[in-house]
């Protein structure tokens, strides 16, 4: 069956976590992937929670869902879910460089380990900025957390600039991200930042399609994969994107641009914007 998800950072607030429990129940979502839930049932079977204060959980609504090989540590919690390794996780912004380099440390010797067997998804929020998931700013946080997923050969899933965090001029420190295999099986990863939450983190979700193996019989092998973006992790040369967005500008001169609708021009403008960075910019890496 696919698998529906829903991600998001709660603030520790109770009406947030009533919010999103019924969402899950209008929407039909089978799993949430909670940063900072107000309350988490120790005693139930469909919580699951880190060790100490860990502020990240997992939570199953649908009884069609399996659940094994759950596995805590002090900033993450993950589960098998119908063979599916799930990962998430929460680091705090008060944590120094050194605690979050140990933690990705650990994090990472436990997803070298379990994607030996399965595949793996991940979703996180730890306060950390990259352009390699189209955040506008770089810290240091990023680009560790960019080099340790990267040499997990880890895809990104986000597929827009949209912020996640809505605080201030916004951010992007909510991700996702999976093993080659099962980003294979991705689909419509999308911010619901028109959806009120009583958190200033935006809503995620996304699904999973069934296992590769069982869709291939009935998917074309020329099937192109999924464009994800580009590939910004190597920083963006101004003269050549201007050169790129002049480019983009000769070849739709056919088009008006100031005499057009709104509508038109803003699919205008998207047109001129997706061949300047097609021009600049490396697609960001997909899965096999």
């Amino acid at each position: 069956m696919e698998l529906s998800f829903i991600q998001s950072n709660l603030n520790h607030c109770c009406a947030a976590q009533d919010l999103i429990s019924q969402y899950m129940v209008e929407e039909k979502i089978d799993i949430a992937l909670l940063s900072d839930p107000y309350i988490v049932a120790i005693d139930s079977n469909v919580w699951l929670k880190g060790t100490g204060q860990c502020r990240a959980a997992i939570y199953v609504a649908s009884n069609g869902v399996t659940i094994g090989n759950v596995l805590r540590a002090t900033e993450f919690v993950s589960a098998r879910l119908n063979g599916v390794q799930v990962y998430c996780c929460y680091a705090s912004p008060n944590q120094t460089l050194q605690e979050f380099g140990d933690m990705l440390y650990q994090l990472g010797d436990s997803i070298r380990a379990t994607q030996r067997d399965a595949p793996v998804l991940i979703t996180w929020d730890f306060n950390a900025r990259s352009a390699a998931w189209g955040d506008w700013v770089n810290n240091k946080r990023g680009d560790e957390l960019g080099s340790l997923f990267e040499s997990l050969n880890l895809v990104i899933l986000n597929e827009c600039s949209t912020p996640t965090f809505a605080r201030g001029a916004g951010s992007i420190v909510d991700v996702s991200a999976a093993t080659e295999s099962l980003a294979c099986r991705a689909r419509n990863w999308r911010v619901l930042d028109s959806v009120f939450n009583y958190s200033d983190h935006h809503y995620i979700r996304f699904s999973l399609t069934h296992n590769q193996t069982v869709d291939s019989a009935n998917t074309d092998p020329a099937t192109p994969p999924v464009f994800r973006g580009w590939d910004t992790s190597g920083g963006i040369d101004r003269d050549t994107l201007h050169t790129g967005l002049l480019l983009a500008e000769r070849l739709d001169q056919g088009n008006n641009y100031e005499e057009q609708a709104p509508e038109l021009r803003s699919v205008s403008l998207r047109s001129r914007i997706t061949a300047a960075c097609n021009f600049v910019l490396p697609a960001r890496r997909t899965p096999k």
